[in-house]
């Protein structure tokens, strides 16, 4: 398998392209078709716009294809984790104007969130401040 390296993205990627990452994420290796196949019935985008976007997709460095047979093959170069990274470094800088514990303290007080996810938020702030 070809290793994940770190591309950086100047902007977040489109609600578009992001869904059909999340579908090669989930993949892993795939083609158009198999992409178009899982998305959720709500987007119903044609052969062709997939193609379209899965090739740009490629042209920003996060995907590769290879041809096999009559189909190219896509496999993300991009990890999910690490544009989780990138994604939300960007909010951090340009929208919460470089503030993440800003960021941070927005999303905790708009989601309702279950004890267990508390204790879990409060396990890793304890181990940050013993570190």
């Amino acid at each position: 398998m070809i290793g994940k390296k770190k591309v950086k993205l100047a902007k977040p990627l489109t609600e578009v392209e992001l869904q059909l990452m999340n579908v090669v994420w989930d993949l892993g290796e795939c083609t158009v078709k198999e992409v178009q196949n899982s998305l959720p019935a709500d987007r119903d985008l044609a052969y062709t716009s997939v193609a379209t976007v899965m090739k740009i997709l490629e042209q920003k460095g996060v995907l590769v294809s290879a041809k096999s047979d009559k189909a190219h093959t896509y496999k993300p170069l991009v990890s999910r984790v690490d544009y989780e990274k990138t994604s939300l470094n960007y909010l951090a800088a340009n929208v919460f104007k470089g503030n993440p514990s800003l960021m941070v303290m927005r999303l905790l007080n708009e989601s309702k969130l279950s004890q267990d996810e508390l204790d879990a938020i409060k396990k890793i702030v304890n181990e940050r401040k013993n570190s």
